[in-house]
């Protein structure tokens, strides 16, 4: 079976409820655009090779995103940020849309830079991308203009083909997709720094920095770091609480919940708050790998979650990808969930050393290795080390946290009992 891919899926306003909130902020947003004056400029950046904008569009929670195509055949896509909604919105909310998209367009240009992996290509941005309202950008909202992919995220056509549970097509496209997502995680884990936080690019001599991490505020000085001097770090253990303090309209108690995380990860770390810190995608899975029909992978996006962290965050397993891990010590009792358990644990397995294989060629000097050292980054860790620590408690504890911010209650309730099994 088939499935319509890339542009050719993109269903639009469609996604949402008529009447809705997101659905009125799409239909709105995409009649105040200057499309026109964005094709014009993409055309200027290809020499005047003409172009047109797709009607289709795909739309999430934060932005919008057009294919535009050349007269020579070439395509790009706009990527376009979306007014927030008061459903979604917390804290400052223009501060936290600069920072992310600051963090994504330095993600994309790092890994494009550094590694043979298919990230998406900058070609270019609105002349102020981290300011929601920019007088200067007559386009009507901050873009980016990247290179078009022709894949579908993995999660959504594996419920378009309606595939076997948990496999992704036949077993040899599976393993093949679980291979090569091994190997993109290993191949960022390869990339170490001094310091905690998000990862960002000096504007004025495009060196790219450690800097503060967007969840927590906190982490590098701003600028490149030294190996040297001291600077203010985000703890492991702020890192991973950042996790929980997503924007919900149910907000269940979490103090002590949060309180014993911050004992048992200081009980159970196994690396100092010295580092290294390696790099790590905290939002990688199915839903943002794209893949063609056989579902090998096209492209890697969405990466304002791109980060250094510590390695209990960076050895965890990629979402939406049934590999979820139980919490500590439980047991379950219903039919269906253990027969789930039984067939999740031998690709857990099989998942952690399909990582440590591709460490291990990536050390070895394998052709994913990264092109190039970051300018601070440390030695390569040794390619067993992450695989063996995504069976390890403290990574386990980390996967709690970012559980709870679902905020459904028998969640909670499961990770609880865990974190208190770890106390005995």
């Amino acid at each position: 079976m088939t499935a319509d891919l890339g542009s050719h899926s993109w269903i639009g306003a469609e996604a949402y409820e008529p009447g809705s909130e997101f659905h009125e902020r799409a239909t709105a947003f995409l009649a105040a655009v200057k499309w026109d004056l964005l094709a014009s400029i993409s055309s200027r950046l290809r020499n005047r090779i003409p172009c047109h904008v797709h009607a289709q569009f795909s739309i999430g929670h934060f932005n919008m995103i057009r294919r535009i195509e050349f007269a020579d055949g070439a395509s790009w896509v706009a990527r376009l940020r979306l007014p927030p909604l008061e459903a979604l919105s917390g804290g400052n909310r223009e501060v936290d849309a600069a920072n992310t998209l600051m963090v994504e367009i330095a993600s994309m240009k790092f890994l494009k830079a550094k590694t043979s992996t298919p990230f998406p290509e900058v070609h270019s941005c609105s002349r102020s991308p981290f300011l929601l309202r920019d007088p200067a950008n007559d386009v009507g909202a901050p873009y980016i203009l990247m290179g078009y992919m022709d894949g579908t995220a993995a999660a959504e056509l594996l419920a378009a083909k309606e595939c076997e549970l948990g496999l992704y097509d036949t077993p040899d496209q599976d393993r093949k997709f679980r291979k090569d997502m091994a190997a993109i995680q290993a191949t960022l884990s390869s990339f170490a720094f001094d310091r905690i936080g998000s990862l960002y690019q000096d504007e004025h001599t495009s060196e790219f920095f450690i800097g503060a991490d967007i969840e927590t505020s906190k982490g590098g000085p701003g600028r490149r770091p030294s190996t040297t001097a001291p600077t203010s770090r985000t703890t492991p253990s702020e890192c991973a609480r950042a996790a929980a303090r997503r924007p919900t309209s149910r907000r269940a108690p979490r103090s002590r919940f949060q309180s014993l995380f911050k004992h048992l990860i200081a009980r159970y770390a196994e690396e100092s708050t010295e580092g290294p810190f390696r790099l790590t995608n905290r939002d990688f899975g199915a839903h943002n790998l794209l893949v063609n029909n056989d579902f090998e992978i096209v492209g890697v996006i969405d990466l304002d979650g791109v980060m250094a962290a510590p390695v209990e965050l960076v050895a965890q397993y990629p979402v939406l990808t049934g590999l979820d891990r139980e919490p500590p010590g439980h047991v379950e009792t219903k039919p269906a969930a253990i027969s789930r358990i039984a067939r999740t644990g031998p690709r857990l397995e099989e998942y952690r050393d399909l990582v440590g294989v591709a460490g291990a060629e990536i050390v070895g000097g394998g052709e994913e290795a990264p092109k190039e050292e970051a300018a601070n980054a440390s030695p390569p860790l040794p390619p067993p080390l992450i695989a063996s620590r995504l069976f390890s408690d403290a990574p386990s504890i980390v996967q709690g946290v970012l559980q709870y911010r679902s905020h459904q209650k028998f969640v909670n309730d499961k990770w609880m009992e865990g974190y208190l099994r770890l106390l005995r």
